[in-house]
């Protein structure tokens, strides 16, 4: 490879691995809706990712989310709802009003998808605006206090008696929406160029998700299928055998994948999980006892593909697709997984490739790669058959 290449695909295996963190707070951040009309009094609603703030952690979310009757699950959510209460401040005509929970939601699917930044579990709190009803003439002003550490950005959006609605983005730093009129002209209701962008982020957000979330199963979560990958290269010196392998493993996991997500099979994960291991352990030994890629290998490849598919449909399903619109989410998962799978394989071109000319690279490098692999595949089966 030349030093262009080599830095090219460096440059693509941290973007894959460090994307993640870009797009996070964007998706998880917070949304606090003040709305009043002719026919309703004033109203404010926070929608806060909990298990992605400082509120409460995400055992405790979950095991609020999950508590049974409703009366415990209000106990054990009470001082977040109260937290939020003291730190969201509203104004009108400059006079600070007193909020009154009137009522709030609080939805996950699974402890997992709490603790990823990228499956939202966007949590509901309404509360009215004590005080006169604010009228046309009335002005607004939205803080959220320093004592109060949300998911940031934090967007407020202004239904009232204005034509449109008025947004303003708040910031750890710029807490106040400043004074906002209630019956703003459609003319002078500019969102600026910030808001704008986040609201627009906001709607391709959602679908381009999944994609990360598909590479995130590989890097930095999926383990077994980073080892899995590793075993594949270190038989294989030309890339055109890699490829091969590679793509039988894509095409069989991406059957499975789909298969087990659309409801059309169903196998346990407890037996899935030995399996895997077992699979890990076999292309390990395999290495040992070839000194090239056999064309029934492929064959065996594609074999495992469909176990790790069962692997990925496991994880996918505590995250839960939206209703509605599995399909596009779902390639998109698997577009994801497969970048991962890239960014390994171009990891390791980068760490072991300038030595394949070598030798001495089957013993000193590839034959060690694989015991240890054989190693590690060993103890996940004993693991996982064990508990």
């Amino acid at each position: 490879m030349s030093g262009t290449f080599r830095k090219s695909f460096l440059v693509l295996a941290l973007a894959v691995t460090w994307s993640p963190l870009a797009g996070a707070h964007m998706l998880n951040m917070t949304e606090v809706s003040f709305a009043v009309n002719e026919a309703s009094d004033a109203m404010i609603v926070v929608r806060v990712d909990l298990g992605q703030s400082e509120l409460i952690t995400p055992e405790a979310y979950w095991a609020a989310v999950a508590a049974s009757p409703s009366s415990e699950q209000q106990k054990l959510i009470e001082p977040v709802l109260k937290t939020v209460a003291s730190g969201v401040e509203v104004f009108i005509d400059g006079e600070k009003r007193e909020l009154a929970l009137r009522k709030y939601e609080v939805t996950a699917i699974s402890l997992e998808a709490i603790k990823n930044p990228f499956t939202p579990q966007m949590a509901q709190i309404q509360m009215a605006v004590g005080g006169p009803k604010p009228t046309e003439e009335s002005s607004l002003e939205v803080r959220i206090t320093d004592s109060l550490e949300v998911p940031w950005p934090c967007l407020v959006r202004v239904d009232s008696y204005s034509p449109l609605p008025l947004s303003r983005l708040l910031t750890s730093s710029t807490r106040s929406s400043g004074a906002l009129g209630l019956n703003v002209s459609a003319e002078s209701s500019s969102q600026g160029f910030m808001v704008t962008a986040v609201l627009r982020m906001q709607d391709w957000l959602p679908s381009i998700t999944w994609l990360v979330v598909g590479a995130q199963h590989i890097i930095p979560m999926g383990l077994d299928h980073v080892v899995f990958i590793l075993g594949l290269f270190f038989l294989s010196t030309k890339l055109t055998s890699l490829l091969l392998q590679v793509t039988a493993f894509t095409v069989a996991h991406s059957l499975t994948l789909g298969l087990t997500t659309l409801g059309f099979i169903a196998v346990p994960a407890y037996f899935v999980e030995p399996l895997i291991a077992a699979s890990i352990l076999y292309v390990a030994i395999d290495n040992l006892y070839s000194s090239h890629v056999a064309k029934w290998r492929l064959v065996v490849v594609m074999g495992f593909g469909l176990l790790h598919g069962l692997g990925f449909a496991s994880a996918l399903s505590d995250l839960a697709l939206p209703e509605g619109s599995t399909l596009i989410p779902l390639l998109l998962f698997n577009l994801g997984v497969e970048i991962g799978q890239i960014a390994v394989l171009l990891s390791a071109y980068m760490v072991f490739g300038w030595f394949q000319n070598w030798p001495a690279y089957r013993k000193r490098v590839a034959e060690p790669a694989s015991v240890t692999i054989a190693g590690i595949g060993l103890y996940w089966l004993i693991k996982r058959l064990a508990y």
